[in-house]
């Protein structure tokens, strides 16, 4: 079963160290080579991209920078596993790594099931 995960940080001291990009460099090699991790990617700042919202039946699009923005996603990753739980333990492990090497970064992780769609015949 596929999972996301989207990272959501709400507390960013300054640049990520070099310490938490080795590990969570470790993280991912270990799970390509088990085969879980199925894709990974960061995330550009708000600023350079845009919210499209449908609201009373319109639709706009509005470029960053934006004034409220408190949480934001900074990257996500997407995992081939067992259940929800495996699932959240790569997330804590994830997590982890921040605590380790990012003194003051604060953030969650969303692990949300990917919805497959049913083989064709």
């Amino acid at each position: 079963m596929k999972f996301m995960m989207l990272v959501h940080e709400t507390t960013r001291p300054g640049d990520p160290p070099m310490e938490l990009f080795a590990a969570i460099g470790a993280l991912g090699a270990r799970e390509s080579e088990a085969g879980t991790l199925v894709e990974v990617g960061g995330l550009l700042p708000i600023e350079a991209g845009s919210v499209v919202t449908l609201a009373a039946g319109a639709i706009a699009t509005t470029d960053g920078p934006f004034v409220e923005a408190r949480e934001l996603v900074g990257g996500y990753s997407v995992y081939d596993v067992a259940d929800l739980a495996e699932a959240n333990a790569k997330a804590q492990a994830f997590l982890q790594a921040h605590l380790d090497t990012w003194p003051g970064w604060e953030g969650w992780v969303e692990v949300r099931p990917v919805m497959e769609q049913p083989a064709q015949p």
